[in-house]
């Protein structure tokens, strides 16, 4: 999902929870609480507190049952029959139904949604069909035979369903306070949720507040009453705050200040390879970036190796390649310059723009888009320094982080740096340059490309599956279809008093595993 984006429990009694918040910086400020129209990871944060789908995710986030209790899957893997748990509820004691998971499905996929994330769906019967117009919402191949068994019937076998029914884009949508409030159903005191936790209140750039949810199905169990998210785009704000005992986690803390926590708050620093790439997205659509002389160029410029060294040591691993290394077993591919010599690459930048009709007296000229973020300035910086090298100009577009995913949306961009975070699998990265995807947003389109991903996301036996995903992926490559920076290392910080919640690889577990240990 965007950065963009797809991810030890301790029990005590519910009379035991403490009042006082567990207090997270959250990155951006959401634009929006609705399951279906998220996109942001900051978002999804908030969301997966909120509801639950038939799938969930343990404190390591790992697949577990949530909703349904159990499912079947046909021996053609085509059909899966989920089995709702008995005695569900929405956070007002309406009875969570069959119906309403057939409902927020259909909502994902309906084009008068505009979900943001529906490639997620897209392995659902008609998903694709519905979502460019050709079918109505209704025929997605989802049905509920009775109150407490949801069908899904999908197009091909995979390895990714029951993660898929995990997704913040298939929870449950309540009917009876859409049906009340229509978009306002997402505002406090409208929003009925299925989750560990209800919202309580939203003040825009200030703090969305959750509050533990009595009828969620394990409620005795979430040990903390209330959860605060606070935005923190700026992360020496955030460490400021951490260290004045104002927030108790934060995800991601400023690179250059990992060597001092190590120092003074080893036991507090969590340091986790993660799923997540960061990137520059290029646009396709535009005449002067389709030359892939001048794509390879741009990438040849950039030494990855000043982020991860000098301005976020610790922080990354320099990328050569956009599938995460973190996904155990996957090799994956590499751009053909990877262990070049700097000087080299120079040398061939320039070339490749030369031949492409660029010199000193023609320079190619850029835009690159990036947001407000603190971390990102002196990478975008250090870009357009490098780029200068290899004679190219480049200038910088900073906005804050909706304006700048709306622009990407909107294809209103050249080059925008970007994030993705993926599952355990390295499909969920390719889902990015499928041609007509709902996500690639670049406007990448490769018919090799599209042939070699589909048979890799049929294919179950996971060494070969992985083998042919990196296929696909040695396309990307060769065709520059996006220039890879650094696959993130997480660097966080945990209150000492927040007991049983650690980020994991796929990302930060649900707050409903944390408890305070004071």
């Amino acid at each position: 999902m965007r950065v963009r984006a797809l991810c030890a429990m301790i029990v005590v009694a519910a009379g035991m929870a403490q009042a006082e918040p567990f207090r997270r910086a959250n990155g951006n400020e959401p634009d929006t609480l609705d399951p279906q129209k998220y996109e942001l990871t900051s978002e999804n944060n908030i969301l997966r507190d909120l509801f639950e789908g038939l799938a969930s995710t343990d404190d390591q986030m790992r697949i577990v049952p949530g909703q349904a209790e159990s499912w079947d899957v046909s021996d053609d893997g085509l059909t899966w029959t989920f089995h709702l748990r008995a005695g569900l509820m929405w956070s007002d004691g309406e009875p969570v139904t069959a119906d309403d998971f057939v409902a927020g499905m259909r909502r994902a996929v309906d084009p008068a949604t505009a979900a943001k994330l529906p490639d997620i769906a897209y392995k659902i019967e008609n998903a694709r069909a519905i979502l460019d117009g050709k079918m109505a919402p209704d025929r997605l191949g989802v049905s509920a035979p009775d109150a407490r068994t949801v069908v899904v019937h999908v197009v091909a076998p995979s390895p990714l369903i029951d993660d898929i029914m995990a997704a913040t884009l298939l929870v449950p949508v309540p009917r009876h306070a859409i049906a009340k409030f229509g978009d306002d159903w997402v505002k406090p005191g409208n929003m009925v949720s299925n989750g560990p936790y209800m919202l309580e209140k939203w003040e825009p750039s200030s703090e969305v507040r959750i509050v533990r949810n009595p009828r969620y199905r394990e409620a005795d169990k979430v040990a903390i009453e209330r959860v605060s998210f606070f935005p923190s785009d700026d992360l020496e704000m955030a460490l400021k705050r951490f260290r004045a005992h104002e927030i108790d986690f934060i995800g991601t803390i400023p690179a250059l200040k990992i060597p001092w926590a190590k120092q003074e708050l080893p036991e507090q620093l969590t340091l986790t390879t993660v799923n997540q790439v960061r990137y520059i997205e290029i646009n396709h659509a535009l005449a002067k970036l389709q030359d892939v002389r001048v794509r390879k160029a741009l990438a040849l410029a950039i030494d990855r190796e000043v982020f991860t060294e000098r301005l976020m040591p610790g922080a990354g691993i320099p990328a050569y390649g956009f599938v995460p290394r973190a996904i155990e077993g996957y090799t994956g591919a590499s751009f053909d310059f990877a262990g070049k010599s700097r000087a080299d690459r120079l040398a061939e930048a320039r070339a490749l723009l030369a031949e492409a009709g660029y010199g000193p007296s023609n320079a190619f000229v850029v835009d690159l888009r990036l947001t407000g973020e603190s971390w990102v300035k002196p990478i975008a910086s250090a870009i357009v320094s490098m780029w200068a090298e290899a004679g190219i100009k480049a200038t910088l577009n900073v906005s804050e982080a909706k304006v700048h995913y709306a622009a990407i949306d909107q294809g209103d961009f050249e080059l925008a740096i970007s994030g993705w975070f993926g599952s355990d699998d390295p499909e969920t990265f390719m889902w990015l340059f499928l041609t007509g995807g709902g996500l690639n947003e670049s406007k990448y389109s490769s018919a090799a490309f599209d042939a070699a991903s589909a048979v890799a996301e049929t294919t179950m036996d996971l060494s070969e599956r992985y083998a042919g995903f990196a296929k696909a992926e040695r396309i990307l490559m060769d065709d520059v279809a996006m220039i890879p920076l650094f696959w993130t290392i997480q660097a966080g910080l945990v209150a000492p008093e927040i007991k049983g919640y650690r980020p994991t690889p796929r990302g930060f577990p649900r707050s409903r595993w944390a408890s305070f240990g004071r």
